[in-house]
This record gives structure tokens, sequence and C-alpha cells, in this order.
């Protein structure tokens, strides 16, 4: 970390900190700053900044002159720290202190609390949009609780808020941080040789015992980020246990679509980020998490949203029906970009044949819409994906009794419903009502679709739908009854105009 007069600088990491305050600053700002560092107070030339921050660009000067008013507004009262050396170019002119060389990537001397323990975290260059609350919350959380695991259905922000939590635990004290992502291992024993390997264990065999993984912990002040433990959920599960029983200096947050369920452990529900109200304002608009990401999103792609109330409305329609997901957000705007909001206002039906187009860099499951909900569908148990099917016919709220009359049949009792639902809702499919005083669940529009897509591939969607008609039809005027009784015998058009209600 390098001190500049109030400024605190991490180039590993390339974040700016003012007085314990994590700042956003532009990554050609940053390159700038950067140099300047590196240069150790001698003369930066205008042509090297040049070259280092535009190299592949003709760029005019007045660019430089862009970057550096929005770095003297960072110093505040010590903006002369950049001087201008006239003719020649720019220079810092007070003394850094570096507990990390600034001529090197190494280990500061902080130790573990140096740059170099927090590297292990991913570089985030984007601003985490509408979770300041929540990275409050967890790093709360933290201080009093070995283990917090942030749950969320699949594309909901889970690791960028992780990280982000990390990140302010690390600048804020001096916790040694470890981030650990088992996306990729395929079992248990692979989970605990990854975590090994991460923890610094050396290896005497190709595979490590669980209780190894205690020496490696000890007399570390550690905060683990264990990342995507759902698909090897008792093997985390386990290692966590172990880890916090080990060392009372031990901190884990997870990261998982269903509870580790351990000793001591927190849940935090990690929210849809907020959407507008239908026929909310412009100003009302613009202040959702939602629409900010979206827009954000756009910018990125080089693309401008009008701000007329007609294209506001739309994005906010978007963000509504996309469920506030960060994920189906991203995917929306890479698809708008390229064929505009009014066209992807169309596709929304058929989300998941238009919600393709994800990062090339990122996971599978993370390029389109469907794969997302593949990647959990395919972790749940078989009488659990078809009670989820079946509840895809509830447009809206729905009792536990009416799940039960739906979804329930001969070959499916009450309490096997039942137990599904408690499965689908520690998943994270399923949601649940905190307003009323009779429990509600329902399921957000994307899976709702994504569950009605099962259903029509089954041999049972006429038998549910007829289930659903005949629990609902003493509660209908005569015109929905008519549209009951008509999907009550199996014309395929009925069946999806009852579920479309």
């Amino acid at each position: 970390m390098i001190k500049i007069g109030r400024v605190i600088v991490s180039l590993e990491m390339r974040e700016v900190y003012l007085e314990n305050r994590l700042l956003q600053v532009g990554s050609r700002a940053f390159d700038i700053l950067e140099l300047l560092i590196r240069a150790a107070g001698k003369t930066v030339t205008k042509d090297e900044i040049l070259r280092h921050v535009w190299p592949n660009s003709v760029v005019e000067e007045n660019n430089i002159h862009v970057q550096l008013s929005a770095l003297r507004k960072i110093f505040g009262a010590d903006s002369q720290v950049i001087r201008t050396i006239s003719g020649r170019g720019y220079r810092l002119t007070i003394p850094v202190d570096a507990s990390e060389p600034a001529g090197s990537h190494g280990a500061g001397t902080a130790g573990r609390a140096g740059a170099a323990s927090r590297s292990s975290l991913p570089v985030c260059h984007a601003p985490l949009i509408g979770r300041d609350a929540a990275i409050a919350d967890v790093a709360r959380a933290l201080k009093s609780t070995p283990i917090v695991t942030l749950l969320g259905s699949g594309g909901i922000g889970k690791t960028q808020l992780g990280i982000a939590v990390a990140r302010s635990i690390a600048a804020l004290s001096d916790r040694e941080v470890c981030f650990i992502t088992l996306a990729s291992v395929e079992n248990g024993q692979a989970a605990i040789n990854l975590v090994a390997d991460a923890l610094g264990v050396e290896r005497a065999a190709a595979d490590i015992p669980l209780q190894s993984l205690v020496a490696a912990i000890q007399g570390r002040k550690l905060l683990v980020l264990l990342d995507n433990c759902e698909h090897v959920i008792e093997s985390a599960a386990a290692i966590c246990e172990l880890l916090v029983q080990a060392s009372a200096d031990l901190r884990i947050l997870a990261t998982s679509r269903e509870p580790l369920r351990t000793r001591d452990e927190k849940f935090y529900w990690v929210a849809p980020l907020d959407m507008p109200e239908a026929g909310a304002g412009s100003q009302a608009i613009l202040a959702c998490a939602s629409v900010r990401m979206f827009l954000a999103q756009m910018h990125a792609l080089n693309t401008v949203v009008d701000s007329d109330r007609g294209s506001l409305e739309m994005v906010a329609t978007i963000c509504r029906r996309l469920d506030g997901v960060p994920l189906a957000l991203e995917l929306a705007a890479a698809r708008a970009a390229v064929f505009g909001i009014r066209k992807l206002m169309a596709e929304l039906d058929d989300r998941f044949q238009s919600l393709t187009g994800g990062r090339r860099t990122a996971p599978p499951r993370q390029q389109t819409l469907a794969a997302a909900l593949d990647w959990s569908y395919r972790l749940l148990g078989t009488t659990e994906r078809v009670v989820l099917q079946r509840l895809g016919v509830f447009p809206a709220r729905f009792s536990l009794e009416a799940a039960c009359a739906v979804a329930a049949c001969a070959r499916l009792s009450c309490n096997e419903v039942t137990e599904a639902i408690v499965g689908l809702a520690s998943k994270c499919f399923l949601m649940t009502t905190v307003d009323s005083k009779t429990k509600e669940y329902f399921l957000l529009e994307t899976t709702r679709e994504y569950a009605l897509r099962k259903l029509h591939e089954s041999d049972e969607a006429d038998e549910v739908m007829s289930r659903r008609a005949s629990y609902f039809a003493p509660a209908y005027e005569e015109p929905y009854a008519r549209v009951f009784g008509a999907a009550a015998l199996g014309g395929k058009r009925a069946v999806q105009a009852v579920a479309s209600r």
C-alpha cells in the first residue's frame, strides 16, 4: 500500500482510498497515477504518459489534462502533489510512504496484510451498483460470526458482492484474504485439494486429508472467500466447520445457492436489484439500481439510451420483467446494444432464445440465461424438479394449500410436495413473502418461464392445468371458469392461456 498525503493507493488492486473510503477512479486516471508513483519523484513526460495510457491510439494532449484534473480532485487540499513541469511533463512532489515498494509488485512490509495478500481477489474495474448497504451489512456480520453465506439464485451477483466485501475488509484491517472458487471442481475431494493448495498446504499425496487443512491456518488472521459451493455443498460445509472450529481468528464468507447448514452460520439473502414500480416517474426510474446497471452496461457497449419518457419506461419494464437480476440485465444490454430496446422488449416472451450473448470468458453457466438456470436445475432432486415445473402454472403468489392442490397427485403426496417446497425455497428457486400473516410463495418471472418450459416438455402439462383450474374455478366468475374449463379439456392454446394469466 502506498500513502500519498491522505490518500492510500494499492497498485496491485488498482484501488484508491481516502480516509478508509474506496474511491471510484477511472482506469486511465489510475494508469497515470501509477506511472507517477513508479517514477519516484522524477518527471514523467507527456509522451511517456501517452505511450503508457493510450498505447494503440492517437489522442490529443487535452486527454492528459482531463485525467490529471480528475486525480487532483481526489487529492483535494493536496492537489499540488501532482506538479506540472512546464514544457516537460509532470511529477509527484510529496514523498510516498510505501508499505509496497513503488517499483515492485512484491508483498509489503505489513506481511500478509499487504497488497500481495489481497492479490488473489479478482480485480473489478466496474463499480458494484446498488450493493453499498449489502457490503456494509455482510462486513458487519463477519465481525461477530465465523461463517456468513451469501445466498441467491444464479446470476444474482453473489460472487461480485463477496469480492467487494472481502476487499473492504482487507482495506480496513490487517486480515489476510484468500479467494477460492470451487466452480471447476467436480467432487468433494477435489474441493479439499483446491482449498489446500490455496492455503499453502504441501502435498505428500495426490489427495489431501481434510484434517491437514488445520495446520495451514494456525496463527493466521484469515478471511477465506469460498465461492460457488452449491454443487459440492457437503464437502464445502465440512471444510468450513472444520476450519472455524480450529481457529478463532478465521472468518469464512461463502457463496452458494443453498445454505451450508453448519454451526454458527449466518445467511445473507442477496436480493435482486431494486426495480421501478409500474408508472414511476423518470427520476424514480433512474434512481433504481437495476436501471442504473442496465444503462451502465449499455454505456460500456458504446450505446446511449434516449432519456425521453417512453425510452425510460421501456427500460423500466425490461428491468421488472428480468426481475432485477444482474446477469439477465447484462445479457439484455448486450442484445439491446445490437437491436435496440424496443426489439428487446418484444423478445422477452422468448427470453431463453434471445438472452445468449454472455462474455466469452465467463463460465458456461453465465453465458446464457438458460444455462444459468440449467446449472441450478441439475442440482435439484427428482421430486423438487417435478414440483418446480408444476408450480410454474401460478402467475402470482400462492399458498401452500394451493401448491399441494396443484402439485400433489396419486404419485406424489402432500407431504412430499411440502418437503420439495422447503428444498426449492432453500435453493433460491422459490421466493417467500415476508409482509403477510399467512406465508405465501412465488416464482420470479424468469424462473416461472423456465418451469413452464419444463412442464410443457413433460407429458403432464394438461393434467396440472386441469388441477389448477379445478382449484381456482369456484373463486372466478364465468369468463374465467370457461377458460379453466377449456384447459381441463387439454387444448394446448388453453394451457398457455391459463399459464399467462
